[in-house]
């Protein structure tokens, strides 16, 4: 029916002084209207094939999601792993969420918490969640979970919770205005919401206060589930460290609880138990190493050893990593390499001067320019021009990000790995750099450079070549893709030139790119070019499976960057084996620092059986004391073997302490992890008929429908041309373009169109194929059941012959008809209007529900038998509670949240008999008469 033009579902109708008000609802924007009757007018659209496939289809859809036990995996974009399906499963089966997610790396924890939020949602039991995470990886967390489950979350960073206090204590209202009401989904860092004892400068109500608006007003925030990333980070040395209470009074206040970490342990058992006791107290109240009895139930955790693909094959390919040493020609590369010596020279001298002077920002620039004299003559010019620019304008800058970012124009693109002592800014000297003689230094390097860069070819850049054309005869591929990694975006632009210049297609990402633009240029990647050319910071959220081969042209200091550079393409999916290659300059200052590192490092951790990609081994370093190393390679090269030893002892002894209480934390059993679950998803009709669906609804409604390369250019009604894909594969492996899924809100907006049938509306008369002779009335009944604790639902088709049999077998073959694709098992003969429909449909109504009572009663069955266990893990979830609310230390708070839920149990209580009533329901989604001639 239309209503304003626009096509509408009638709910029902009323009479009321002397007026029919029909309740209806826009299709196109799910908006509910009471109107008179006589503002209604009848659809004189014609009844078409793909209308009726289209019902058939949506009806099949929601019969499918129906009879799931987990609906998440289905509800996201992604095909989850069998461990990560167990892990959900195993979660969701108790009185309560409180677990411990601590997966190796690599494995997907995201993923397991972003699904076991999604389950928790669809059945209601959570509705507001807070999500704890480092700054760095606030914006992942945030892309990943709308990607992949369709969820929507506010950032609030320091910056903008401080924003929202301002403004709202501002505010003259009657309530106080509580920010962390504002948004049902949120993604706080971890260091935003500890709370503060004292600051320098500040009174006690000024801490109060500072602390009233954000861990007080959190607590009283109602949030169902917390989830805390990398909660070793908030463990401690002790239980008086501020981010231990901020945890520890949030897990006290909020009911579910996940925590997220490959390493919780870190090689303490007090530190461990400090975390364990975050999800339950009483529990880890003993002392020294938990046992693995304790952990149990607990603690989930999936081994990269046990972790198997959909097929049962073991899920991570090996890796394989490369040097190649680059030698400087005495005469080919002569200017380079006294230009390399010149600026090491400057270094040294500059370095020793910061040190003397206690300059903290002079130095970082020093050691920057150590890395950037190993990258190329390029990023060595670019930033020698700036910095000397910068000295005859400006006084040194005190503050070490502005100073960075004033002096260092090359843009380099790195996530801060130095942490200098603040206080040290106090005692930098005031000076006009341009009375120094470091003027006159910098105008000659300048001019070594200008002249390197005019007469010769960088020595790294000449290596790379030869390595692509290397790599090309070797697999056989002339199109073979590279990922290059440089930590400068000077040295990337010089890349992307002599590399276009010897007829690559080359794209790049940078910090400076928002995530926009580096979509599309992974996708330019993806499908066009040769060579993608990425800084670490850009590199980050991005998968590149489709690559294998890595260079890495300039080496981080820290071996994890490395790590997590290759991580990019050793994904999920990856079908070859991963080739690294580190680029390294023949210099004796690189190549010291890199045999300490990444050689002699490699061969304590296969001696220790610890995986290099592990986070176990970015928890066991230390930044300041790998650029320490780097700066004795430098200054004190006699003294760097002694402090290459002490560094690496310390590392075996921190791995030593890791293995003995790693051994503690319980894995999942080799056995339970099979592809039994994870082949019922990929084995799910649900794609296919998803995309069934999706034409059958654009062929009705006069959409646009192009096949493509990966799947689909399609245009919705309203909307541009965009490229669709329902492959999950096709989608992880091809940037830009859309995965359509049952959470995709073109999906959702469909399956909304797909109403139930009403007797106002015509009667469709078909002929089936194959069927001679059958004549009687086809129906699609949805029958449901629920309390105010769950819901059952079943989409049952019937065919009523006109001598009043029922045919079951026959309902079910219909069905398969009118769903196919192929538009030749069905015709359309004519349509019977209303109102003879009205009687047709309550007498086949009345006869159905006599058919349908038995499934009725199987379904009432199923439910009553969960009464039990309902109220079994209530009462358990509310006594858990309160147990934990009595540990929350503010006590006006304390005492608030308990008032709360003495209510709601009391509520509870006094409710429960009525809220497990069981209300049944039937709805008619399709109404067909077959009327087949005899043969």
């Amino acid at each position: 029916m239309i209503y304003h033009d626009q096509e509408i579902e009638l709910i029902s109708k009323r009479r009321l002084f002397g007026k029919t008000i029909c309740q209806i609802r826009i299709l196109a924007t799910g908006e509910i209207l009471d109107i008179n009757e006589t503002d209604l007018r009848e659809s004189h659209k014609k009844i078409v094939p793909s209308h009726i496939r289209f019902l058939a289809i949506a009806s099949k859809i929601k019969n499918e999601i129906a009879r799931q036990s987990v609906l998440a995996p289905f509800e996201s974009s992604l095909l989850p792993l069998p461990h990560q399906i167990l892990a959900l499963e195993k979660i969701i089966s108790g009185s309560f969420v409180r677990f411990l997610l601590a997966d190796e790396v690599g494995m997907g924890k995201t993923i397991e918490a972003g699904l076991v939020m999604k389950e928790l949602g669809l059945k209601g039991i959570v509705r507001r969640v807070l999500i704890i995470v480092p700054k760095s990886a606030m914006l992942q967390w945030k892309q990943e979970l709308k990607a992949h489950f369709n969820e929507d979350f506010h950032i609030y960073d320091t910056e903008q919770i401080n924003t929202l206090t301002r403004t709202f204590t501002r505010l003259e209202a009657d309530n106080e205005i509580n920010i962390w009401k504002q948004h049902h989904r949120l993604i706080v860092s971890t260091d935003a919401l500890r709370p503060l004892k004292s600051r320098k400068g500040w009174s006690k109500e000024k801490v109060e206060e500072y602390n009233k608006y954000r861990i007080n007003s959190a607590i009283e925030a109602d949030f169902d589930l917390l989830i805390i990333d990398e909660c070793h980070k908030v463990g401690g040395a002790s239980h008086t460290v501020s981010r231990f209470i901020m945890a520890e009074t949030l897990c006290n206040a909020i009911p579910n609880v996940l925590l997220l970490s490959a390493t919780p342990h870190r090689g303490k058992s007090d530190h461990f138990r400090r975390i364990l006791k975050l999800l339950d107290a009483d529990a880890f109240a003993g002392q020294g190493a938990p046992q693995p009895s304790e952990l149990e139930p607990f603690v989930i955790r999936t081994e990269k050893r046990q972790a198997i693909d959909y097929d049962g094959n073991p899920l991570f390919n090996k890796r394989r990593t490369e040097k190649l040493l680059v030698f400087c020609d005495e005469q080919k590369h002569k200017k380079q390499k006294a230009l390399y010596e010149a600026v090491t020279d400057y270094i040294k001298t500059g370095f020793n001067k910061a040190v003397t002077t206690k300059n903290v920002s002079y130095g970082f620039v020093m050691v920057l320019f150590q890395r950037m004299v190993s990258s190329s003559v390029r990023a060595v010019y670019e930033t020698m021009k700036g910095r000397l620019q910068r000295l005859r304008e400006e006084e040194n800058n005190h503050d070490e990000d502005t100073f960075i970012e004033n002096n260092v124009d090359t843009g380099f693109d790195y996530k801060t790995e130095f942490d200098y002592d603040a206080n040290a800014f106090d005692e930098t000297e005031n000076r006009k750099a341009a009375d120094t003689p470091e003027t006159v230094i910098l105008e000659n390097l300048i001019r070594m450079a200008e002249d390197c860069i005019g007469t010769e070819t960088d020595a790294k850049t000449e290596s790379l070549l030869e390595q692509f054309d290397r790599l090309k005869r070797k697999e056989d591929d002339f199109d073979l893709k590279f990922l290059v990694f440089t930590e400068f975006i000077a040295t990337q632009k010089m890349l992307k030139q002599v590399l276009e210049e010897r007829g690559y297609r080359c794209e790049v990402i940078n910090g400076k790119m928002n995530f926009d633009l580096r979509v599309n240029a992974l996708k330019r990647f993806r499908e066009q070019s040769q060579i993608l050319i990425s800084t670490d910071a850009a590199g980050e959220s991005l998968n590149m499976q489709f690559a294998h081969i890595v260079f890495n042209y300039d080496l981080p200091w820290n071996p994890m960057v490395i790590e997590q550079r290759i991580g990019r393409v050793d994904r999920i999916g990856q079908k070859h084996e991963v080739m690294a290659y580190n680029l390294l300059l023949d210099n004796s200052i690189d190549e010291r620092v890199y045999e300490v590192i990444e050689e002699k490092l490699d061969t304590i951790l296969e001696q220790s059986g610890i995986d290099k990609t592990s986070d176990v081994l970015d928890s066991t370093l230390d930044n300041k004391k790998i650029n320490h190393l780097f700066i004795t390679s430098l200054l004190d090269p006699a003294r760097f073997e002694e402090a290459g030893e002490e560094w690496l002892e310390e590392i075996r002894n921190k791995l030593t302490a890791y293995q003995s209480t790693e051994s503690l934390l319980p894995s999942l059993k080799d056995e339970e992890i099979t592809t039994d679950k994870s082949d019922d998803l990929k084995h799910s009709p649900l794609p296919h008929w998803l995309e069934n669906l999706t034409l059958s609804y654009l062929q009705t409604k006069d959409g646009g429908v192009k096949p493509s390369l990966f799947g689909y250019h399609l245009r919705f009604p309203g909307q541009e041309w965009s490229d669709y894909t329902f492959d999950a594969k096709i989608a992880l492996e091809t940037p830009g373009t859309v995965h359509l899924t049952l959470q995709h809100p073109h999906i959702s907006k469909m399956l909304a169109e797909a109403v139930i049938y009403h007797p106002d509306q015509p009667i469709p008369v078909l002929e089936t194929a194959e069927t001679p002779g059958v004549r009687g009335y086809w129906t699609l009944w949805h029958l449901s059941l629920k309390n105010a604790y769950e819901s059952l639902s079943s989409v049952i088709p019937l065919f009523m012959a006109d001598n009043n049999e029922i045919f079951m077998t026959l309902a079910e073959d219909i069905w398969s008809k009118l769903m196919d694709s192929s538009s030749s098992l069905f015709e359309i003969k004519g349509k019977i209007s209303p109102p003879d429909t009205g009687n047709i449909f309550e007498e086949i109504r009345e006869k159905s529900e006599i058919c349908l009572e038995s499934a009725y009663r199987d379904m009432e069955a199923k439910m009553m038998s969960n009464i039990n266990r309902i109220r079994s893990n209530k009462e358990k979830a509310l006594n858990f509670q309160e147990k934990q609310l009595n540990r929350i230390g503010i006590g006006n708070i304390r005492e608030s949240r308990k008032r709360k839920l003495t209510a709601e149990k009391e509520h509870w209580k006094t409710a429960f008999h009525t809220d497990s009533e069981i209300i049944p329901n039937l709805e008619c989604l399709m109404f067909v008469r077959v009327d087949n001639e005899e043969k």
